[in-house]
């Protein structure tokens, strides 16, 4: 991330900052307190080359939020917003700078990446919460350094992978006919219909599906059956085998963060890395 201070809202030159993205920033020129406000670029894992070409991140590398302040402090606090689950799509969209852009559009690693952002500018890089060892299961307080976060590398396609023109991936499976899955990067609209699914099954006490539930919205085409319903199916009835590899190889192509970080248990002496908890302290540190 690179700040934008004052002196650049007011024209100074600055030849060593990034170039941003075409903005168009949507404030009141009445505002007399808006140039106090110093903005961030965020830096997003997929470079803006994995959209559509038609889409509206597609080629875009980084993108302009504000700092939070208290209105955001409002929206992290409403109860209301934090009951329907739509308090931190709320805190991106208020943040962003360029209101072209909609938080459901972003993939679900770039949206990360502004939350990180977000969070680092409202409450300090400094993230206290506690990390569970893989190996005995004991609990320890840890403080993670948010700034030391970075994104994954683009690697290269795995064998047996392509990416079609509209960005899907079509992954082969030699082994099984020449078994054709293509999948879909999921986006942040994506997202909350997965939560929405899974919070009525929990309402109605049904098992939870998350495995399925996965699968039926990353898999956009098996051979030539693109029927949700007959997606959906495949999702419940695909060997466990192809299941795995289906979500290793999808795991390979989503950008996003390295949420890991490295941990040394005091029990049992496990070294390895773990994956960064995100409890409600992240936002909500002082509740």
């Amino acid at each position: 991330m690179s700040r934008r201070n004052n002196s650049e809202r007011l024209g100074a030159p600055q030849p060593d900052a990034p170039t941003p993205p075409p903005a168009v920033t949507q404030q009141d020129s009445g505002d007399i307190f808006s140039f106090i406000t110093p903005t961030e670029f965020v830096d997003l894992p997929s470079r803006g080359q994995l959209y559509a070409d038609d889409h509206v991140l597609y080629g875009v590398e980084s993108v302009e939020i504000r700092h939070m302040t208290a209105k955001e402090e409002d929206i992290l606090t409403s109860e209301s917003l934090i009951k329907k689950g739509v308090a931190l799509d709320r805190l991106i969209q208020s943040l962003l700078v360029d209101k072209r852009y909609k938080t459901s559009d972003f993939l679900i690693g770039d949206k990360n990446a502004i939350l990180i952002a977000a969070r680092i500018t409202g409450f300090g890089p400094v993230y206290s919460t506690k990390l569970t060892c893989p190996s005995c299961l004991q609990s320890s307080d840890a403080e993670l350094d948010l700034a030391d976060l970075e994104a994954k590398a683009l690697a290269e396609l795995p064998e047996n992978i392509v990416r079609t023109e509209t960005g899907n991936y079509v992954m082969t499976f030699p082994e099984l006919d020449d078994l054709e899955v293509e999948v879909r990067l999921l986006t942040g609209h994506d997202e909350k219909r997965i939560v929405k699914k899974r919070e009525k099954r929990r309402k109605l006490k049904l098992p939870d599906t998350n495995v399925t539930d996965q699968l039926a919205a990353i898999i956009a085409r098996v051979n030539d059956i693109t029927d949700p319903p007959q997606l959906a199916q495949f999702a419940e009835r695909v060997p466990t085998r192809i299941s795995r590899e289906i979500r290793a190889k999808y795991e390979q192509l989503v950008p996003d963060l390295d949420l890991q970080f490295g941990f040394e248990c005091d029990g049992c002496g496990h070294l390895g890395k773990v994956d960064m908890p995100l409890t409600a302290d992240f936002f909500w540190p002082d509740r």
